[in-house]
């Protein structure tokens, strides 16, 4: 059309101008008609688990969009239409997926935001709707992330991709604060305890003083976590990770393999997590207790159950 504009060709120049212009509108009001959609769908949706449609489908879209702009020059001004458009669903698709993941009364008062909903996690771990909000944030990002390709590096699918990134390792995060309180409950609120007055400045041997927190009572719960009892609670949690992320609600073989490799991302991830306490074990058992302690973590025990439950 550009070239059309500085010929001669006056009429059909006109015609090319009043087709682009109809096309524009009739694209617009399509993904109007799109966005309403998405929104619609936070009252519609009854089971908060798996991948929402509109997730599954955006892929498939922005896919057939850019196979038909392939040859157009990335400074057109259809190029920035589109970009302008995907830029409109995506924000909807994100909005909506955090309304459909706290659409219940419970999720909503557990999960007003990431902050508060690590505190309710803490303080009540076995909070389903705390836990569903996660789960589904973190099956749809992981969907998102999976499938929508960007090989021509656009802007706006490159900064939508990092914020799916961003909210995938924030509430995979959050997940595992709640799930873990299970295997290594009172481990962590010991942990907490000393590393949270630390923190606030208390010296380690004033710390170590306290009746509660003496070399008497960490022996005491470092010997409750011998290797039978790591490796029953890495059982228990892989069956947990299990249920919450295999049982994929897609049908066929590519849905299988999904969850599949779902469930496997959250292991490497609980795997380090375990990593991580026993990091924060060996600093306080240094700092606070001078290294005189009469059990270690069963660091060889943790790596054979984790990668025993993981095959």
């Amino acid at each position: 059309m550009a070239d059309m504009s500085q010929s001669n060709q006056d009429f059909l120049n006109s015609t090319l101008q009043k087709l682009h212009g109809s096309l524009s509108v009739k694209f617009q009001k399509f993904v109007d008609e799109q966005v309403r959609a998405i929104e619609e769908t936070k009252v519609k949706i009854k089971k908060r688990k798996g991948v929402i449609h509109f997730v599954r489908i955006f892929p498939q879209f922005s896919a057939a969009v850019e196979n038909m702009l392939t040859p157009a020059d990335s400074t057109l001004a259809v190029r920035r239409m589109v970009d302008r458009e995907y830029d409109r669903i995506l924000r909807s698709m994100f909005d909506s997926l955090k309304v459909i993941a706290r659409e219940s009364p419970g999720a909503s008062a557990a999960a007003p935001s990431l902050l508060s909903a690590a505190a309710h996690n803490a303080a009540d771990p076995e909070d389903k709707e705390a836990l569903n909000f996660h789960i589904l944030l973190i099956e749809n990002m992981n969907h998102f992330l999976e499938d929508v390709d960007n090989p021509r590096a656009l802007e706006v699918l490159a900064d939508w991709r990092a914020a799916a990134q961003h909210d995938l390792a924030e509430h995979t995060d959050l997940y595992l604060g709640a799930v873990m309180r299970r295997p290594l409950g009172r481990l962590l609120e010991y942990l907490e305890n000393l590393e949270a007055q630390i923190q606030g400045g208390k010296a380690p041997a004033a710390v170590a003083a306290q009746p509660s927190n003496s070399k008497a009572t960490f022996n005491k719960v470092m010997g409750a976590y011998d290797a039978k009892e790591v490796r029953k609670g890495i059982e228990t949690l892989r069956k947990r990770v299990e249920k919450h992320f295999g049982e994929s609600v897609d049908e066929g073989p590519a849905g299988a393999a999904a969850a599949k490799a779902l469930v496997n991302k959250v292991w490497r991830e609980a795997e380090k997590y375990y990593g991580d306490v026993e990091m924060r074990i060996g600093k306080v058992t240094t700092e606070v207790y001078g290294g005189d302690v009469l059990f270690e973590w069963p660091r060889g025990d943790v790596k054979a159950a984790f990668l025993s439950a993981g095959r």
